[in-house]
């Protein structure tokens, strides 16, 4: 087996980051933000709109492994309290305003940016993830990752989720590549794991807590141990 390319996961691989879509806060600051534009909507109210909008997308991509653009929940959530279509630009404002809102653990951890280095020297470098391209896009540019990839594939482009293969097979596509010739690196046995393997990707998982157990994949400590795992495999 000769790997050509790395492609990883990102959140939770890469980036560490915890979320709270659920607090209250969030959608008070959103309201008041909203009036500005002569929107009056109570916090509870637009909480409710978003979480009702977000299922309604998914009934629109059916199956086990749909996926939404929620790019397209805030264009409808402004739209209506417009009473016309909103310009891009307000929506993707209003959309990474909600992001920052909600993130309260959101940086690198401290083995992801040694390993890109080096594992950029001698292997081509991408990202297939469940992620939306509203928040995830900038936040690739703000840490400073954009420049490691040659191929990022992220969930609410193509409207598909992991594990389903067809994911894989987009950045695979992308990159030029057999599925033998590329790794991938995740962190959830369940969800990081089925979709390569059922392509013929090999598949390492990153476990810094010892949260796997038993994994259906090897498994590292560390993403700066990948050089010596990927020259292991191919003795």
């Amino acid at each position: 087996m000769v790997i050509d390319a790395v492609i990883f996961d990102l959140y939770g691989t890469l980036v560490d980051i915890w979320t709270d879509e659920w607090d209250l806060s969030t959608y008070q600051i959103l309201s008041q933000y909203l009036t500005y534009f002569d929107i009056t909507v109570r916090p509870e109210e637009l909480a409710a709109k978003y979480q009702e909008k977000t299922a309604n997308h998914m009934l629109e991509h059916p199956g086990p492994y749909g996926e939404i653009d929620v790019f397209r929940v805030f264009e409808e959530i402004l739209a209506e309290g417009l009473g016309r279509q909103p310009e891009r630009n307000l929506v993707i404002w209003l959309a990474r305003l909600f992001r920052s809102l909600t993130r309260r653990r959101f940086g690198l951890f401290e083995d992801t940016l040694p390993a890109l280095e080096s594992l950029k020297q001698s292997y081509r470098l991408g990202v297939v993830s469940d992620a939306q391209w509203v928040f995830s896009e900038p936040e690739i540019c703000t840490l400073g990752l954009d420049h490691y990839f040659d191929t990022i594939v992220l969930s609410s482009r193509y409207f598909i989720r992991k594990p389903d293969p067809q994911i894989y097979a987009h950045a695979l596509k992308a990159m030029w590549l057999q599925p033998s010739q590329a790794l991938y690196v995740g962190n959830d046995p369940n969800e990081d794991v089925p979709g390569p393997q059922a392509l013929g990707m090999p598949v390492v998982l990153i476990d810094r807590y010892g949260n796997c157990g038993s994994s259906p994949a090897p498994v590292i400590h560390d993403l700066r141990q990948l050089p010596e795992v990927i020259s292991q495999s191919e003795r």
